[in-house]
């Protein structure tokens, strides 16, 4: 039932909300842009919260508190926005976290491609928690005040993001998975399939002895 409402949206703790096309507010939820392909990730700074753990998988080169993107040495990074009210969220775990083997299995993409949570809206306290409950392996990181989640255009949640290096510094964004993931197997054969255009396209580059 939308209670004659015609704009529904999923909010990050789990519930949804509806809005009135003509109340208050309701132009500036029209005019948010969610960030896409060719858009860079927002640039951020992340608490490691298992450090040993997190840095070796991640590569991180330095030992302190924090992070940034850019400290990752891997050249993709599989980025998934999630919140521990939502229920969405909560039944795309297993999913994840099947992803999660399959990448560490594949010998093409485990030291390439790595995976990372970032609670929208939860303390650090509440995401080392809720990693331990889930037996999630790979990092998760928190987003307090949901910067990120903002500057990304507030998309419903669960959305991941699957972003690569850029030459010039930051991450560009080249593929998204907004919702339920129907299937695994598909995911990772799309993300394979990115990553393997990717290399052929930069193989196929002329070299400046050419």
């Amino acid at each position: 039932m939308r209670l004659g409402y015609n704009n529904v949206r999923r909010l990050p703790h789990g519930y949804f909300g509806w809005r009135d096309e003509n109340s208050p507010g309701a132009t500036e939820t029209k005019t948010v842009r969610q960030l896409g392909p060719d858009d860079f990730f927002p640039s951020c700074r992340l608490v490691v919260l298992s450090s040993e753990r997190d840095r070796n998988y991640l590569h991180i080169q330095h030992n302190e508190r924090t992070i940034s993107l850019e400290d990752i040495q891997s050249e993709y990074i599989f980025i998934e926005l999630y919140n521990e009210f939502c229920h969405q969220c909560l039944q795309e775990v297993k999913n994840y976290k099947a992803l999660y083997s399959m990448l560490s299995e594949s010998n093409s993409l485990k030291d390439s491609v790595k995976m990372m949570g970032i609670g929208v809206g939860s303390k650090k306290r509440q995401v080392a928690k809720f990693r331990k409950g889930h037996g999630i392996a790979f990092p998760l990181f928190a987003d307090e005040q949901a910067e990120i989640f903002t500057c990304l255009g507030k998309p419903d949640l669960p959305t991941s993001y699957l972003v690569e290096r850029h030459p010039n510094g930051g991450r560009k964004i080249i593929f998204v998975q907004s919702g339920h993931i129907k299937s695994t197997e598909k995911l990772m054969e799309k993300v394979r399939s990115i990553v393997t255009s990717k290399r052929l396209a930069v193989s196929h580059q002329p070299s400046a002895h050419e």
